[in-house]
């Protein structure tokens, strides 16, 4: 069960999830990480017992310096951002939490500059009574007006105006504030409750993937081309392979190895002849799912020790470890159940705007896509998250 415990805690809160909270019911006696550390961690050679498959796991001293280093490293209360200013929907069933997963568009080597436009905002809704997840993703073109702003702009400029307010901070302060923001405008618009982020750039989801061996994804003949095509004419600061060279993808039709580099840009991919930002985060749901997939089966504890050293350092959030094993741990029954049973899919998805409600425009002489008069995102997401509409006015 630690195993899957924190394959799990890595693919939800820092893969790209980022995601989890505290127990559904608060009156019950809070789980702290330590405590779960210590009991299964009995023996002097730090080592404890799958009970799914009876073998004993032992880590290494660099493996257990590795863990204790992480453990000391999170703070003992959650770095908040002050809920009076997020606009948040109070009506919302308290069962499901929202968390907002920002993808920057950054490339640059400092695994802390997490500091650019929010180009991919996906809303993980986690219900803590079901232990299900959904995922909704609102395309970065989309026109909104951000709270404190009076001209309607494009929703993935929210985070970057956010960083940008903080003159002469920290990059964590920069981080934290665009994180605020882009929170806030979501919740605004679409009448949620968006208390929790994650944000990782460009770099942090490719170390990521890296560490988890690559994964596996069916391609069409015009992905390959267009993945190769474009690493070869902007090769990235970061690359895994030594002196930038990495083995081109074939171009063909069908399932490919692909390496953390080759992922991030099957999820950036929009240009295709016919294609658009819909069919991207069509891409980067997939590959969430795929992701999380991989995490969910049996995985070695060097890779796991690996994967969340590298996971913490390219990733911000405000959650502290705890938090997220909570979550992980009231969602580890269901997502197992459908890892096992060989689902498609570990989740639901939904892409706002929605068919019919949607339209494009121009605007500042870009190409933006802007909402009918007759949309109802709100109650579109409400709809899918909760079942029903709880409007926040």
């Amino acid at each position: 069960m630690m195993k899957k415990t924190l394959s799990l805690l890595l693919a939800l809160s820092l893969i790209p999830l980022a995601v989890l909270a505290e127990s559904a019911n608060a009156e019950e006696e809070d789980l702290v990480v330590e405590e779960v550390i210590e009991e299964v961690l009995l023996d002097e050679e730090n080592s404890f017992v799958d009970d799914e498959t009876g073998e004993t796991y032992v880590l290494s001293e660099e493996e257990q310096q590795k863990l204790d280093d992480l453990l000391e490293d999170q703070p003992e209360e959650e770095e908040g951002i002050d809920p009076d200013s997020l606009d948040l929907n109070p009506d919302l069933p308290d069962r499901v939490l929202n968390i907002l997963l920002i993808g920057v568009d950054t490339r640059s080597r400092d695994p802390r500059e997490i500091i650019g436009r929010g180009d991919t905002q996906i809303v993980v809704s986690v219900d803590r009574e079901a232990g299900t997840v959904k995922m909704t993703s609102i395309l970065r073109d989309t026109v909104v007006p951000i709270p404190g702003y009076r001209k309607q702009t494009k929703i993935n400029n929210a985070y970057q105006y956010g960083c940008n307010k903080v003159k002469k901070g920290t990059v964590e302060e920069k981080i934290r504030s665009g994180a605020a923001l882009a929170m806030r405008t979501i919740n605004k618009n679409f009448e949620l409750n968006i208390q929790h982020y994650v944000a990782v750039n460009f770099n942090g989801l490719a170390s990521v993937i890296d560490a988890l061996g690559g994964i596996d994804i069916e391609l069409t003949k015009g992905e390959a081309w267009y993945i190769n095509k474009y690493l070869k004419e902007h090769p990235p600061a970061y690359d895994n392979k030594a002196k930038g060279e990495r083995t081109p993808l074939e171009v063909r039709a069908g399932v490919q190895h692909l390496d953390g580099v080759q992922a991030v840009m099957y999820a950036r991919t929009r240009s295709l002849k016919g294609e658009n930002d819909f069919n991207r985060t069509d891409r980067q749901r997939h590959l969430l799912d795929l992701l999380l997939q991989k995490v969910m089966q049996d995985i070695s504890i060097d890779t796991l020790m690996d994967l969340l050293d590298v996971a913490y350092s390219y990733a911000d959030t405000n959650m502290n470890l705890e938090t997220m094993f909570n979550l992980a741990i009231s969602l580890i029954p269901a997502l197992s159940g459908l890892s096992e049973s060989g689902a498609d899919s570990l989740f639901d998805q939904l892409r706002i705007p929605a068919d019919d409600t949607w339209k494009y425009g121009t605007l500042d002489g870009s190409s933006v896509v802007m909402f009918r008069r007759s949309a109802r995102p709100a109650e579109d997401i409400h709809n899918f998250i909760y079942g029903s509409y709880y409007s926040a006015k």
